[in-house]
């Protein structure tokens, strides 16, 4: 069976991965196979493109602009834990891999990029999230830790700022943020309600990162799951001096108020349920 569907950015075709281990690019204007790819021993897990955003970071200034539609990067994940990237430009070209970290059990059902691409995060079972810098090599830069009890993490997405990380597992969905892990006076993510007790198989933001979609299932894999779909809309703070606006409630802006330190607070980055949610 097909575990994972990508359309490419650029719409022409789109990438599916199997639970025959199998990585195909299938062109939509002909209906046919233009391309597989081999390397993975298990079943495909996730499939995501690089952001365009870091090609023109990259880009030669005498080149041509680059299409906002094209990525040539991809990446593959795998059930057992391997994470591949692939040149979309290059049809035999081996891929890049990105090592387990030691004492850290096959697994990896998400993974995603950063906005500026240069960074991936991979989903483990151990109740991690491995996070990797491209040219850097093949070991994760830094592991994000959830709490002992939080369970495998299933489903990942970057937000529009590249610093905030969703992140969820069989306990509660997360938003992690990236700039706050290293500083041990405060809590470096916050909950976000809705889903508890379930295994979550995906995580959708849209480009404006103002909605997001969840749904759980366990994708045939080990885990339960209550089929809830939510989604969520984004309503952000506003900073003014020592307070902070949210829902037109004027409040005084502590250290920490409701888990959510200054820092974090500026970046807007707060959900609610709509009271319509189903």
């Amino acid at each position: 069976p097909v575990s994972v569907l990508r359309i490419s950015p650029d719409e022409y075709g789109v990438v599916s991965g199997a639970w025959d281990r199998a990585v195909l690019y299938w062109d939509l204007n002909t209906g046919k196979l233009a391309r597989a790819f081999a390397g993975h021993m298990s079943q495909i897990s996730s499939i995501e493109f690089q952001p365009w955003s870091a090609q023109v970071q990259a880009q030669d200034v005498d080149t041509e602009p680059v299409d906002k539609r094209a990525s040539p990067v991809l990446l593959t994940t795998s059930i057992d834990g391997q994470c591949l990237l692939w040149d979309m430009r290059a049809p035999k070209a081996l891929p890049q891999s990105f090592h387990l970290p030691k004492k850290t059990p096959p697994w990896a059902t998400s993974a995603c990029w950063s906005c500026d691409g240069r960074r991936i995060y991979v989903g483990r079972r151990n109740n991690t999230v491995d996070e990797y810098e491209l040219g850097m090599g093949s070991q994760p830069s830094r592991t994000l830790k959830l709490p002992m009890n939080s369970g495998p993490v299933t489903a990942l997405a970057m937000m529009g700022n590249s610093r905030s990380l969703v992140c969820a597992s069989t306990d509660n969905v997360r938003m992690w943020d990236l700039a706050s892990v290293e500083r041990r006076s405060s809590v470096p993510f916050q909950i976000i309600p809705g889903h508890h007790g379930g295994t979550i198989s995906t995580i959708l933001v849209d480009e404006t990162s103002r909605y997001m979609l969840t749904t759980s299932g366990n994708r045939g894999w080990d885990g339960s799951s209550n089929n809830v779909f939510l989604g969520y809309e984004k309503r952000p703070l506003v900073i003014l001096d020592d307070y902070f606006v949210k829902d037109g409630q004027l409040s005084e802006l502590l250290e920490s108020n409701n888990g959510i330190d200054i820092a974090w607070a500026s970046k807007g980055d707060y959900f609610e349920i709509p009271s319509d949610n189903p």
